[in-house]
Parts: C-alpha cells; structure tokens; sequence
C-alpha cells in the first residue's frame, strides 16, 4: 500500500527464462507491493515453469495470467489493467533485470503528489546501443514539443500512473508503441508527467534484449500522429 492505495505490479513475460525468477522474487520482496500481475505470453523457453517457481508461497499477492493471444507488451499490459481498480497505483515491470524494483520507494514518493511519474535511467551500468540513445532522444524531444512536457528519457520502461489518470480514453496499442500511447493518453488528460532517476543495465540483443530499429520507428510515428488524434 501506498498512502492508503493498492500497489498493483503489472509484468508482460515473453521469453524471459533467464532472468524471470530473479526479477519475480525482487518484486515481491518490495514492501509496497500488494500485488503483482504476471501477464505470460507463449514463449519459446522455460519462461513459464521459472513464473511458477518464483510464485510458490506468494499466495494473493501474485497472480499469473495467460495471455489469450500473442500480441506484444502493450496488449499484455493491458490485459493487466483490466485487473486492477482505477484508484490504484500501477507500476509497469519488464521481466528482465534491465531495471532495479528496488527504486520503487523513491518513484512511490514522487507519486505522492498525484502526478504520473516515468522512471529516467540514470547512468547505463551495462551494455549500450547508440542508435538506441538517439532514438530517445529524438522520441522525448519531439514529445516533449508536441505535448508541452519536460521529460528526459521517454522510453524508460518504468511507468507509474493510476487508471484514472486515463479517464475518458482506452488504451489501444498492443506493441511497442504502448509506452508512447500512455505518454500521450496523460498529457492530453492535462497531466504533467514527473521524472524519477532510476538505475538500469542495458542488455545486448544476445542477451534478450527486444526492440529494434523498427520498433523505435514505430514509436516514433506513433507520438506524431496521435497529437492530432483526439
């Protein structure tokens, strides 16, 4: 709980065997957290049997989905909301250890002040692309002009933000450019989104690591088409 609000953890999960059980396990050691909801996509590895093992002994406060469908992180994450209460505070976490649960304390806090607030990384103590830098560049820069924002890494996956925030609008996209349709759901809503440095370690695409020139694309467009959607 956090100020008297459920904490309600959402985590897409596709092909993450490695490194699932760990992340499950830092979640659920977080005080705050009253729930996390594992969302699985049909993977090609053990994902699902290291979700099962990190679950045992978690009783209610883990509950594990199965997608209906294979669509992407945006359709898992919102297969996830339709859990949760629209008072509640959601944190969105990827199921790899690219990003640390345990900065939620300090992305709660800033939360405190009733504004949706992203996670900005902090430093990068792994692995870096530069093509990847410079597509968060050019995505934040041209939200932050379109949108009247003042952001420094849009693309953090970090997202903390309470159902009602998005009154009025339903989520939509079910791949990449999810984070980037939450992003701009919220400012259209007269949000003005807060920014919390949070540690990372970025991965190689060896190591799992998932979006790629085409995906940053997407996003991209996807930030100039919706300014003039309403």
């Amino acid at each position: 709980m956090h100020k008297g609000r459920s904490v309600e953890v959402i985590m897409p999960a596709y092909n993450e065997g490695k490194t699932i059980f760990r992340v499950i396990r830092r979640v659920l050691r977080q005080k705050p957290v009253d729930r996390l909801i594992i969302v699985y996509d049909k993977s090609d590895d053990a994902t699902l049997d290291e979700i099962k093992k990190a679950m045992s002994g978690a009783g209610k406060r883990c509950r594990l989905v199965y997608s209906r469908e294979k669509r992407g992180k945006g359709h898992a994450v919102r297969q996830g909301l339709e859990l949760v209460g629209e008072s509640s505070i959601v944190i969105i976490q990827d199921a790899d250890e690219e990003y640390y649960p345990e900065d939620y304390p300090k992305l709660l806090r800033a939360f405190g002040s009733g504004s949706p607030v992203f996670g900005v990384r902090v430093g990068n103590s792994g692995h870096r692309y530069v093509l990847g830098d410079l597509a968060t560049k050019v995505h934040t820069g041209t939200f932050n002009l379109l949108y009247r924002q003042k952001l420094k890494d849009i693309n953090g996956a970090y997202k903390v933000f309470s159902p009602e925030m998005l009154k009025g609008y339903r989520l939509k996209q079910d791949g990449w450019p999810f984070d980037q349709e939450l992003a701009t759901r919220l400012a259209k809503n007269g949000y003005t989104i807060k920014q919390v440095g949070v540690r990372y370690k970025g991965r190689t695409f060896d190591e799992g690591k998932k979006i790629g020139p085409r995906g940053a694309i997407e996003d991209f467009f996807f930030i100039l088409a919706d300014r003039f959607r309403r």
